[in-house]
């Protein structure tokens, strides 16, 4: 059996998506003549089902006829769908025979897709009725409760239901369902296995899955797969659209070898195989080595993707506070790449403003985030006209951003108005994830909302490995301190120490070491009447310090990579202008040049049109002390430097 990957192309933009970034670098279409190869490997293999994915697979031009010649050649066909195909690809499968086909059709679009989408995947799944069974990513924030098993009544589906992992990849530019949230989804599948039994529908467990994620004492109760889970992740082999063949997606980093004409599925597994065995006995977690279910062979311990990965950062089960500040345990994690996913700024458009902005950038887009208004974000008040209409479309991820740092009350007066509004927009807006500065409001939120994706805001003040160990395992994402933006052996020992993805913040930020930031936030957020920027005397007197803020131009980005996992764009009070504001993203995400009065930086920032030698850049990167960065900063400032009018 193997994965035969039609086309790139795709319709949604899953925030999970684990294949996106393999197929997004090959031909958006399998030509005829690839597909033929294919289908005579899988014969000469011995294979009698193909299942074709995306992508989308139903998007492929030449998706009736490939159906047709892999019925022709014997096989029996799984399709791997969202629901949003073509009419001429849906009465291609209404046409083909029944007995020998199955579309397997992922909720995402019925659960998470606008009004449009949900209607369309509802309706080609009525049509489809037995033909189609539904399938579920179980990903962060994902529900997978009874009303799916309505779902499959009232269509008049399969009595089958697919549930499926979202695994991270080697490279890690998806959304995966950490391991540590495993036992919690456990507990909901669990009662979906006894809700579908009482049913008469089968639950159908894909890779990944552990015994531990469920309780001892319920496993004999519950159905057969979720009682036999834990020995399925074993190189699965995906072909790609331009014939090469990779073990599966999540170890795709493994690399990729070509479809020859005499190959067999037995030579392509050992080799895949081969390159896995080095993890073999281990986990996705450290404990896992000493599990009996592994040690009883019952269980492989989880996705091997994982187990790489936690393997290869070396990242600790946990981290305490009175543990050693945390050393480098493994080489450093593969360099970041130019579609990393962005998080950027809430700015109050009209809607249109928005879906203009997702259809142009949407791919490089992982979240949208806006303040929540119940404790403020020590900024004035921002305008939120649209902000409902927003949030109510849904398609773009949206994140809540808690950063007070300051506040006129102890933080537990104000927590549970936090997590009661955190709540309604987490199950009524889709809102999964937050960014927060203070440790004890986020405790409180990691332990109430535990699927929420939590990040520490820049201004906590991260710097060093010792504060690392403060925040213990509270966090998904560091937002370093824009002390160390110009550091890069500190960026490289806090991503070496922190167990999540770091996050750069890259178009602005306060001076480093600021001596005026506390009382700024304070004013800002009090609404007391105060100058542009307190600092304003401070750079009129220094201007160089201009050149030692958190900022880095479009074009000389690629002198980060490797230090970062996730990049933010900051401006809700800069890039108003919606022009603006999709001319700096889109020179951010395509690396595409900016002078730097033109990033929609603060105050801070440097306001002139100042050409920017990327040699400057470096030097300040590898400088070997703060003094050195200063000293660099003020030398170039006084070579180079225009009137801050200009």
């Amino acid at each position: 059996m193997a994965n035969v990957s039609i086309t790139g192309t795709c319709n949604r933009a899953c925030a999970y998506c684990f294949a996106r970034g393999t197929l997004a670098a090959g031909p958006p279409y399998m030509s005829e003549a690839t597909f033929a190869s294919t289908l005579a490997y899988l014969r000469a293999s011995g294979n009698t089902e193909v299942r074709l994915l995306g992508g989308e697979p139903t998007l492929h031009p030449r998706f009736s006829a490939f159906l047709a010649a892999a019925l022709g050649a014997g096989l029996h066909v799984v399709v791997f769908s969202n629901g949003l195909m073509p009419p001429q690809a849906l009465d291609a499968l209404l046409a083909a025979d029944a007995d020998r086909l199955v579309v397997i059709v992922n909720a995402s679009a019925l659960r998470e897709g606008n009004d449009g989408e949900r209607a369309t995947a509802a309706a080609t799944l009525r049509r489809l009725g037995a033909r189609a069974m539904l399938g579920v990513n179980l990903h962060a924030g994902a529900t997978a409760d009874s009303a799916l098993l309505d779902l499959i009544a009232e269509l008049g589906l399969r009595p089958r239901l697919r549930l499926g992992l979202a695994h991270p990849t080697l490279h890690g530019d998806d959304r995966g369902l950490p391991p540590r949230h495993y036992r919690t989804m456990g507990r909901t599948v669990a009662a979906l296995a006894r809700a579908a039994a009482a049913r008469d529908v089968e639950l159908v467990l894909d890779c990944g899955f552990v015994p531990c994620m469920f309780d001892e004492d319920e496993l004999p109760a519950l159905d057969v797969a979720v009682r036999d889970c834990g020995g399925r992740c074993n190189p699965l082999l995906d072909i790609l659209p331009d014939g090469r063949a990779i073990a599966c997606y999540p170890l795709a980093g493994l690399g990729s070898v070509p479809l020859e004409p005499d190959m067999t599925e037995g030579e392509l597994r050992r080799h895949f195989e081969a390159l896995v065995a080095p993890v073999a006995g281990q986990g996705i977690f450290p404990e896992c080595t000493t599990c009996r279910h592994l040690l009883e062979r019952r269980c492989v311990g989880g996705c091997r993707a994982a187990t790489m990965r936690r393997v290869r950062e070396g990242r600790p089960a946990r981290v305490r506070v009175d543990e050693a500040p945390c050393e480098p345990k493994a080489p450093p994690r593969p360099a970041g790449r130019p579609g990393a996913r962005w998080t950027i700024p809430y700015v109050d458009h009209p809607l249109e403003v928005w879906q203009a902005l997702k259809h142009e950038l949407g791919a490089a887009i992982k979240e949208v985030y806006f303040p929540l208004a119940t404790i403020g974000s020590g900024r004035p008040p921002q305008a939120d006209a649209h902000l409902d209409e927003f949030l109510s479309w849904g398609g773009l991820p949206a994140a809540a951003l808690l950063n007070p740092i300051v506040l006129d009350r102890p933080v537990q007066a104000v927590a549970q108005a936090v997590l009661t509004e955190l709540r309604r927009l987490y199950d009524g807006c889709g809102v999964r994830a937050a960014t927060v500065t203070n440790l004890d409001l986020a405790r409180q939120i990691r332990a109430a909302l535990p699927e929420l994706e939590l990040a520490a805001s820049v201004l906590m003040d991260i710097a060093s490995p010792l504060q690392v160990a403060m925040l213990g395992d509270t966090f998904d994402v560091l937002v370093p301190s824009g002390r160390v933006f110009r550091d890069q052996a500190a960026l490289r020992g806090l991503r070496a120490c922190f167990p999540g993805r770091l996050r750069l913040m890259v178009n602005e930020g306060c001076l480093p070491g600021c001596p005026f930031r506390i009382q700024h936030f304070f004013e800002m957020r009090a609404g007391v009447a105060h100058p542009r920027s307190l600092c304003d005397g401070l750079l009129a007197r220094s201007p160089w310090l201009r050149l030692t803020g958190a900022w880095v131009l479009p074009q000389h980005l690629h002198l980060y990579d490797g230090l970062f996992d996730e990049l933010k764009l900051d401006g809700r009070a800069t890039l108003h202008d919606p022009e603006r504001y999709r001319e700096v993203l889109r020179a951010y995400v395509l690396r595409t040049p900016l002078a730097p009065n033109a990033l929609g930086g603060g105050p801070a920032s440097l306001l002139s049109a100042m050409d920017i030698d990327e040699g400057f850049v470096r030097a300040t990167l590898v400088a070997a002390s703060d003094d050195e960065r200063r000293s660099l900063a003020a030398e170039y400032f006084r070579a180079h430097g225009q009137s801050e009018a200009g």
